[in-house]
């Protein structure tokens, strides 16, 4: 994601547009050479020269490899250069605003269904490098904890309630369970299925989980 430019002043604020591009380039030049060749085999010195950057340049923006994988899982996530959290994003405050709850739920659902799509190919790079790579255990860990409390969040409001709502706890778990990367590699990988169908299932699954039968109750 992009990071606003803060600089006081003019020079300030193109030092650092220049520096947010030069990260954007190395993360850009990393996210294919990660997903095909793997995080082991991905050197810094090759997403140096991908970038058109010294190797020393991208010491200085990322300071690890761990910190280019992190951030390589981040760009997955947004897909774009805007600085907006997946709770700000549009489709978040257009769930907040539905009256239904069934069509907050098909809202939520199917977002959330494209972006553990988009995140698949880097999380596997990560889990095969995690046997090796302590460092990259803990980036998992976090990134569990980072979405079991964005998705924890994103319930509460298809319940409309707060995400410190004990009644959500349940609903918050399954929906852990059910929306992560993993599930849409084997439906893709081992299964065979499209995105669409991908993205039915989960909506489905989740109401199917969630939701009262009758769509009175609640």
């Amino acid at each position: 994601m992009r990071n606003p430019v803060k600089g006081k002043t003019e020079a300030g604020r193109r030092r650092e547009e220049r520096a947010w591009r030069t990260r954007q380039r190395i993360v850009d030049a990393a996210l294919p050479l990660f997903l095909h060749r793997g995080y082991t085999r991905t050197t810094v010195e090759a997403i140096a020269q991908e970038a058109q950057v010294a190797p020393a340049t991208v010491y200085q923006a990322f300071g690890t490899k761990q910190s280019i994988l992190s951030a390589a899982l981040e760009r997955s996530l947004a897909w774009d250069d805007e600085p907006t959290a997946i709770l700000q994003r549009q489709w978040v405050q257009e769930a907040r605003e539905e009256p239904d709850m069934r069509r907050r739920l098909r809202i939520i659902a199917e977002h959330t269904a494209e972006i553990a799509a988009r995140t698949a190919p880097i999380k596997e790079v990560m889990r095969d490098a995690a046997a090796l790579e302590p460092a990259v255990r803990d980036l998992i860990e976090e990134d569990h904890r980072h979405r079991r409390r964005v998705q924890r969040a994103l319930v509460a409001v298809i319940f409309g309630t707060s995400e410190y709502d004990p009644a959500i706890a349940d609903a918050a778990e399954t929906y852990f369970m059910f929306c992560h990367s993993y599930n849409f590699y084997v439906a893709e990988r081992r299964l065979g299925w499209t995105m669409t169908r991908w993205r039915e299932w989960l909506v489905q699954t989740l109401m199917a989980a969630l939701l009262p039968a009758d769509p009175g109750a609640r």
